[in-house]
Parts: structure tokens; C-alpha cells; sequence
């Protein structure tokens, strides 16, 4: 026997709703099932296994080499003005034939640094990387057994 409350503001009997078990039981198996996907994924998932490759599929790069050349201090080309520059200077490079002929025209190399150093202005050491490029190529055409890949600058100091 349904028992009927007679709402006061329309004046209509209404009939008491019936709880829905079923839909509070679905909604607890959907949190239940999401919770135990995350938790899942958050303790397995950071277990994934990449492949690596094997020797016969991966080409191994060859190996690096550097030369730390004596740091260099210059007199800079501003007219007028007395400003010094301290830069320390590796070379990068690939061929093992090269640390040979590095060695021994190491005081060309220098030379050749100190030269492109000293001709610059302080508004032209702005512009590392065309610095870099200038002394890369002056010092590749003094070298015959191979090339200087690269130069950085350990310390770059403008006084």
C-alpha cells in the first residue's frame, strides 16, 4: 500500500518515490573500476620496458675528442678605449688522426685565435656564433688530416 503525502503548495497527492538500489550499485562499480585503472596505471605503468636496439640495428657515433687550448688574453681593436678579453677555448673533434696534427700546429692554432681575437671590437663579441663560424673556418684551413667540428668557449670574459 503506497502511502500518499498531499503536497501543500499544489494541492495534488503524491506518491513517495522508491529508492533505486541498482543505480547506487552501478555507480559504486564504476568508482571501483576507474580507481582500479588508475592505480594500474600509476604502479605498472611506469614499468614499461623500452627496446634497445642491438648492435647490428644501432650505429655507434663516433667518439668525441677535445683539445682545451691554454686560455688567451687579447687586447680588443676599440679605438680609444683599453678593454682586455679572457676567453678559454676547447675544440671538438672526431678523427683520432687529427690529436697528432692538433699538437703539433697548436702554435699556428694559437696564433690564428689570437689574430681573430684581437680584431674584434667589443660590440662585435655580441655575436657569439658568428664568432664561432669565423674561428672554425680560419682554423679547418690550417688543418690537412681532417676538421675541427667545433668550438666552444669555456670562459668568456670582456674587461
Amino acid at each position: 500500500m503506497a502511502v500518499r503525502i498531499r503536497d501543500e503548495q499544489q494541492g495534488e497527492p503524491r506518491k513517495e518515490k522508491k529508492k533505486k538500489p541498482w543505480l547506487t550499485i552501478v555507480l559504486v562499480f564504476l568508482v571501483l573500476l576507474l580507481g582500479s585503472g588508475y592505480g594500474y596505471l600509476y604502479f605498472q605503468g611506469s614499468s614499461v620496458k623500452v627496446p634497445v636496439p642491438t648492435q647490428e640495428k644501432a650505429t655507434r657515433p663516433a667518439e668525441v675528442r677535445k683539445l682545451t687550448l691554454e686560455p688567451f688574453v687579447v687586447n680588443l681593436a676599440d679605438p680609444g678605449l683599453r678593454r682586455y678579453l679572457r676567453v678559454k677555448i676547447t675544440l671538438e673533434y672526431f678523427s683520432p688522426h687529427m690529436e697528432e696534427e692538433l699538437n703539433q700546429k697548436l702554435h699556428r692554432i694559437r696564433d690564428i685565435i689570437i689574430a681573430v681575437l684581437r680584431s674584434k671590437k667589443t660590440e662585435d663579441l655580441g655575436q657569439e656564433d658568428a664568432l664561432k663560424r669565423e674561428l672554425l673556418a680560419k682554423i679547418n684551413a690550417e688543418l690537412d688530416t681532417g676538421q675541427v667540428k667545433a668550438v666552444y668557449f669555456e670562459e668568456f670574459i670582456i674587461q
